[in-house]
C-alpha cells in the first residue's frame, strides 16, 4: 500500500472521531437544541419564594406560605401585570413562580401572600407602584388574621434566557398573647367580661415598599378570650385572664400600646407602649449567633405572649414578662 494513501487514511479517521466527538460535546454543552420531555436543562424566568426571615432563621414557606400575589411594574415603576400562584401550584414547582409573556426590559416584582382572604383591603394595585396602598378591613380588627407576607425584588432585565431569582418575604401579622394576672390575693373575682384590652397602633396601612404609610390609629380587639389558671415558677398556682390580639407590622419608631380598662368605670388599669421591652428581649436573643436589632427582632418574631403581674387590686403593674423573660417595674417598667 501506498505509504501516502495510508497516512491520508488515518488523517480522515482522525478527522471523524474529532468532528462526532465535537458533536457529542456540543450537544451535551446546550440547551437549546433539544427540547422535550426528558430534557433536565432549565429554561424559562423564574421567582424562587422564601421565608427564612423568622426568629428561627430556618425556611418555611412550605408550611406558611398559602398563596402569591405577584405584582409586576415596568423601569418606570408602572403596572404591568399581576399573577396569582395557587397554594398547590406554589408546591409543585419547589415555591418558585414562572413568569413569562413580557416583552424584554427591565421589571420590578413585588410579591403578596395572603392579601386575597378578605381580610385585607387593596386599592391602587392595578397603577403605579407609588399608588399601591393594602390595610386591613374595617370589620376585621378583632379577627385572627391570616398570615401576609411581603417580598421584592428590585429592578432586574427580563428576556428568553434562563434565570432565577431568589425573594425573601417578611411576616407582616403578629400574635400577642396576654395574660392579666394579680400576683397578690385579690379581694373581688376577676372575670374576663368585666374588662377590655386593646392595642392601639397607626400601622394598618402600608405601601408597596412594606413601609407604615398612615398615622391613623387602629384599634385591635381580642379575637379569642378566657380565664385561665396556671402553675409560675416564683408566685406558684395563679388566676388570671388571657387575651388572644392579633395586629400588624410592629415598628420600633412608632407607637404601639397595649390598654386594659375597667368596663364598669373606664378606668384605664395600664396603658403602655410595648415594642421597647419586646425589643429588650430581642437584645437578648443570640440564636442568631449575633445581637438582633429591634426592627429586625420585630420583623422576625411574630408570636408573643406577654404575662402582666398586677396587685391584688389590679391598680399597679409590678412586673412584665415578655415570652420567657420578665421585667421588674422597679428597674425595666416606664409606667
Amino acid at each position: 500500500m501506498d505509504v501516502g494513501c495510508w497516512m491520508l487514511g488515518v488523517r480522515c479517521r482522525l478527522l471523524a472521531v474529532g468532528c462526532w466527538l465535537l458533536t457529542i460535546g456540543c450537544m451535551l454543552a446546550s440547551c437549546t437544541w433539544v427540547k422535550d420531555d426528558v430534557d433536565a436543562c432549565p429554561y424559562g424566568f423564574w421567582l424562587r419564594l422564601h421565608y427564612s426571615y423568622n426568629i428561627l432563621d430556618v425556611e418555611a414557606a412550605p408550611r406558611y406560605v398559602k398563596d402569591a400575589y405577584v405584582y409586576v411594574y415596568d423601569a418606570d415603576g408602572e403596572f404591568v401585570k399581576r399573577i396569582f400562584v395557587t397554594g398547590a401550584d406554589l408546591s409543585a414547582n419547589d415555591y418558585r413562580v414562572r413568569v413569562e409573556g413580557l416583552p424584554e426590559g427591565d421589571y420590578r416584582f413585588v410579591v403578596w401572600s395572603g392579601i386575597g382572604s378578605g381580610y385585607y383591603a387593596v386599592s391602587g394595585d392595578t397603577q403605579s407602584l407609588t399608588d399601591f396602598r393594602i390595610s386591613l378591613a374595617a370589620d376585621n380588627r378583632a379577627s385572627e388574621l391570616p398570615a401576609l407576607f411581603y417580598g421584592s425584588l428590585p429592578t432586574v432585565h427580563y428576556d428568553d434566557a434562563y434565570a432565577e431569582y431568589d425573594i425573601g418575604l417578611m411576616k407582616n401579622t403578629n400574635q400577642l398573647s396576654c395574660l392579666v394576672v394579680p400576683i397578690a390575693e385579690t379581694t373581688e373575682e376577676i372575670a374576663v367580661e368585666d374588662y377590655t384590652m386593646k392595642v392601639v397602633a397607626d400601622n394598618a396601612m402600608m405601601d408597596a415598599w412594606n413601609q407604615i404609610v398612615s398615622d391613623t390609629k387602629t384599634v385591635y380587639e381580642p379575637f379569642e378570650q378566657s380565664a385561665v389558671t396556671f402553675d409560675d415558677a416564683d408566685y406558684g398556682t395563679l388566676r388570671g385572664l388571657r387575651y388572644n390580639i392579633m395586629t400588624l407590622r410592629l415598628m420600633s419608631d412608632r407607637d404601639s400600646r397595649i390598654v386594659l380598662e375597667k368596663k364598669s368605670t373606664g378606668e384605664t388599669l395600664f396603658n403602655i407602649s410595648f415594642p421597647e421591652y419586646l425589643g429588650m428581649v430581642g437584645a437578648l436573643y443570640t440564636n442568631l449567633g449575633r445581637q438582633i436589632p429591634l426592627q429586625e427582632y420585630l420583623d422576625r418574631q411574630d408570636f408573643y405572649t406577654i404575662v402582666f403581674y398586677l396587685s391584688g387590686d389590679l391598680s399597679q403593674l409590678l412586673q412584665l414578662q415578655v415570652n420567657n423573660w420578665r421585667l421588674r417595674a422597679n428597674h425595666h417598667l416606664k409606667l
